[in-house]
């Protein structure tokens, strides 16, 4: 799929440019808290591989990767506002619409910052999702290769700070959990990050680490991310990151589908993505790419049959809150040939 559990919208394109975003609608229900509901509408035709190596799914298919979510919020003492949220999953993916699937929570905020406890993203994944697994980049700088970070998490407590002129932070720690939510015994993990904005660029940093990752024993794990994104004159923007993952216990797939593992895996990438804005007409394109894996203990198999990389490129327009957009991506994975894939579809927010 292009992004393996729908995670990344086009919707930040339409936010950066028109500063509105998905706005949230008060509901008339009978109740003191001001309720509010929001979402997304998006549906796409999408072919994964148009070339027909034999790799992936052939043949168009519709995506619906729609979403609703419901925020209550009130006052509870001077300077702390409690809110609740309750998001479901997008409709195409294993969450099925499911209410609670993506970011839910109980929080209090105030001048102070934002704590939240629940389910919500982790701050390294936040920067790894937005922006440098878009357009269509995910494959490869998201879940791609060695995976040693959550995203979206339960059994989380995450604080967000203001900001400090131009500087923000987040901090979070949580426990892994089964889909059932319960806790996985000696599963804990922590991750954080910093953002400074001076002018027009914004310097990135972020680092996630922790012990039995996905229940797995005695498997710790450690990934970190430096990035940044640059505006420039005339529309122009630039954004790029570099990502160093690492797990002490590694099992997956290859290309060909064949078990690879090892011990003490280590592998970097890289993302760079590029977008011009012409009034409301926008153009992005991107590379990621997974370097070589190290550690890769299978037999018969060399390191680089993890590596991969994807170049995307992406035309989009925004006009009264609808964003119709193309994609077309080539994606390369190991020594195997190209696969393109095509996407086109419409969102909006609401």
């Amino acid at each position: 799929m292009e992004n393996k559990f729908f995670k990344t919208t086009l919707l930040g394109a339409a936010v950066a440019l028109a500063s509105a975003g998905v706005t949230a609608k008060e509901v008339g229900i009978n109740s003191d808290f001001n309720v509010e509901v929001y979402g997304v509408a998006a549906m796409s035709t999408v072919n994964y591989n148009t070339t027909g190596n034999g790799d992936g799914t052939n043949g168009y298919v519709l995506e619906n990767e729609s979403r609703i979510g419901f925020r209550a919020h009130k006052e509870m003492f001077e300077n702390v506002l409690v809110t609740m949220q309750i998001e479901s999953g997008y409709v195409d993916s294993w969450q099925g619409g499911e209410l609670g699937a993506r970011d839910t929570y109980l929080g209090l905020s105030g001048d102070w910052g934002n704590l939240r406890a629940g389910r919500v993203l982790t701050p390294l994944y936040e920067i790894i999702d937005w922006p440098f697994s878009n357009p269509g980049l995910g494959s490869v700088f998201d879940w791609g290769g060695v995976n040693a970070h959550y995203d979206r998490q339960s059994n989380q407590v995450r604080y967000d700070s203001p900001n400090f002129g131009g500087l923000t932070f987040a901090l979070s720690a949580g426990r892994d959990g089964n889909p059932s939510g319960s806790a996985t015994r000696d599963s804990r993990f922590f991750s954080g990050n910093v953002k400074y904005t001076i002018s027009t660029v914004t310097l990135m940093g972020a680092v996630e680490g922790g012990s039995d990752f996905r229940g797995v024993d005695d498997n710790d794990n450690l990934t970190y991310l430096v990035g940044a994104e640059v505006g420039l004159p005339g529309g122009f923007s630039l954004a790029g990151a570099y990502k160093q993952e690492s797990v002490d216990k590694f099992s997956g797939k290859n290309a060909a589908g064949v078990a690879v593992s090892g011990e003490n895996v280590d592998q970097g990438s890289f993302s760079v993505i590029g977008q011009y804005w012409l009034d409301s007409l926008g153009f992005k394109v991107g590379y990621a790419a997974n370097l070589d894996a190290d550690g890769i203990k299978t037999v018969g198999l060399k390191e680089e049959s993890l590596d991969s990389n994807t170049i995307s490129g992406q035309v989009m327009y925004v006009h009264n809150g609808f964003v119709p957009y193309l994609r077309v991506a080539g994606r390369t994975v190991g020594d195997k040939d190209t696969d393109i894939v095509t996407r086109v579809g419409l969102e909006y927010g609401f």
